[in-house]
């Protein structure tokens, strides 16, 4: 998978996604996609395709696009909450090397890894499956070829420290992407704010907020 962005080729090595749909809807991540202005999909049968982004939500880096190409074999959905220890492999194609794949073992379940977009990102696989440039996006996989994750993030500095996003989690977010195009997410309002307590009394200020924007200040 290649993106471009403002006339020029964003990554020369590609990323990865994979099928979920039969009908061409493809997942992979956020930061893959988001701002692409022109989107390649290359297929194991060395078709290519024009994609088109379904939506995607930087909160929990993943993202759906989908190509027009019907009939095709989707992955089987497996269980992200499952237990520590099983067999995993990493498909995808890291520095360019195409449908590459890596074993490891998922080294610990509920990690949580901050998104780029400042969102805690919760039930994060950890694995030590070698994930390297090229593999973002790609699906992670039980011994039984059920995808259990979304590769995501690796700790440059240490050896065997990867992560994906839980399946479990795609999804719930799949699910808001293909029918509203991003995920939407309530809040309560509330804001804080470290003071002194005053040995006197006095007046403190305040905000009121209307649509997410500051409205009214006192």
């Amino acid at each position: 998978m290649a993106s471009q962005a403002a006339g020029r080729r964003r990554d020369a090595i590609g990323r990865s996604g994979f099928l979920f749909a039969p009908d061409g809807f493809i997942l992979t991540n956020s930061h893959v996609v988001h701002g692409a202005g022109r989107i390649e999909v290359s297929l194991l049968d060395g078709r290519r395709f024009r994609a088109e982004r379904v939506g995607d939500d930087p909160g929990t880096d993943l993202a759906v696009i989908r190509i027009p190409a019907p009939n095709l074999i989707a992955v089987s959905l497996g269980d992200s909450h499952g237990s520590v220890w099983v067999n995993s492999l990493l498909r995808s194609q890291p520095y360019g090397f195409q449908y590459t794949v890596t074993a490891g073992v998922v080294s610990a379940l509920g990690r949580s890894l901050r998104s780029v977009s400042g969102r805690l990102i919760d039930n994060v696989i950890q694995t030590d499956a070698a994930l390297n440039p090229g593999n973002s996006g790609g699906p992670l996989v039980t011994s039984q070829g059920e995808v259990i994750g979304v590769n995501t993030a690796v700790i440059s500095v240490a050896q065997g420290i990867c992560f994906a996003i839980g399946i479990n989690t795609a999804k719930f977010v799949v699910s808001s992407l293909l029918k509203y195009g991003r995920v939407r997410r309530s809040y309560i309002g509330v804001g804080g704010q470290n003071i002194t307590i005053p040995r006197r009394g006095r007046t403190l200020p305040w905000s009121f907020r209307r649509n997410g924007r500051p409205d009214r200040v006192g």
